[in-house]
């Protein structure tokens, strides 16, 4: 069996199993809260029970499926110890934030967007946390796995191609944010959400800027993993879209109420408000593409010793 073909065994198992597991563990979290432990579980709906779920499924089996398709270490993927790993981190997630922040006063400047009277600042520490959370799980499955996957078989720009394909399409593959009643929860709820996908899914308008979004968000995080050998700089840089488009989202609302008034300039933020949509959006990945690609070209070849 081909490499490439028990990756994609690996992520259609793992999305089963999260949501196999999804609703015992939303009946579990309303046990919990109706025996008074916590009234914060209560509060979960199904459909973030089930994303939380296949996001860990997905990391639970990476180590198994890894070992199934052949890999012992990160060197089989093509990836090598990166001793300035954590400067690239924090330097991904500066770029990719700032730019965030550059084209949302842009944005606010232009008149597309305006202030919130009373945004929920606890909701910062919840950003934070799913910054951290998705960007790390993501670049481990999709440039670490699927695109070090590819390469063994496929020149670079091809597996980074479709490595960022796979990564714009997947994420429409999600459970529909209808608060389904927690009397009507069963076993199969969780297949069925992930099945019934497609009546969640946007006008094909935004759905077309959106894939727009994620797949040249995709490229600037492959090219990165690419040519530094290693994650630590696309995770910062997706930390650091993640944080600063739901930040912009918690102090900044569209100025009109229906929020595809202003496309094709900038429109509603999908999934779960870490993907922004517009021509504004575009730019700004781009514009933390060409700032990484500065930064890996003037910096990071400077310091990291080359083999000869």
């Amino acid at each position: 069996m081909p490499a490439y073909f028990k990756a994609l065994v690996y992520l259609v198992a793992a999305l089963t199993a999260g949501a196999l597991v999804a609703p015992p563990v939303f009946w579990a979290g309303q046990h919990l809260a109706a025996a008074g432990f916590s009234d914060w579980l209560a509060g979960f709906p199904f459909h973030r029970v089930l994303s939380r779920c296949l996001q860990i499924s997905l990391l639970v089996l990476l180590w198994p499926a890894l070992r199934w398709i052949g890999l012992r270490r990160p060197s089989d993927l093509g990836f090598q110890k990166n001793p300035v790993g954590f400067r690239d981190m924090i330097t991904g997630l500066l770029l990719a934030a700032g730019c965030v922040v550059l084209l949302s006063a842009a944005s606010l400047l232009a008149g597309f967007s305006v202030w919130r009277e009373d945004p929920n600042i606890t909701g910062l520490g919840r950003i934070f946390l799913t910054a951290g959370f998705v960007s790390v799980i993501e670049e481990v499955v999709f440039r670490g796995v699927i695109l070090g996957i590819c390469l063994w078989s496929l020149s670079a720009r091809t597996s980074v191609f479709a490595s960022s394909l796979l990564f714009a399409v997947v994420h429409f593959i999600k459970p529909a944010k209808t608060r389904l009643p927690a009397e009507a929860v069963q076993w199969s709820s969780g297949l069925s959400e992930i099945f019934s996908f497609a009546g969640s899914l946007p006008s094909v308008a935004v759905l077309a800027f959106g894939l727009a979004s994620l797949f040249v968000a995709g490229w600037v995080l492959g090219q990165s993993a690419v040519r530094t050998r290693s994650l630590w700089l696309p995770i910062g840089l997706h930390a650091g879209l993640i944080l600063g488009v739901q930040t912009k989202n918690l102090f900044l609302k569209p100025s009109v109420a229906d929020a595809t008034g202003h496309l094709p300039w900038v429109g509603p933020s999908l999934v779960s408000g870490s993907v922004p949509t517009g021509l504004f959006a575009l730019a700004g990945i781009i514009l933390a593409g060409w700032l990484a690609h500065l930064y890996l070209q003037h910096v990071f070849r400077s310091a990291v010793p080359r083999p000869v």
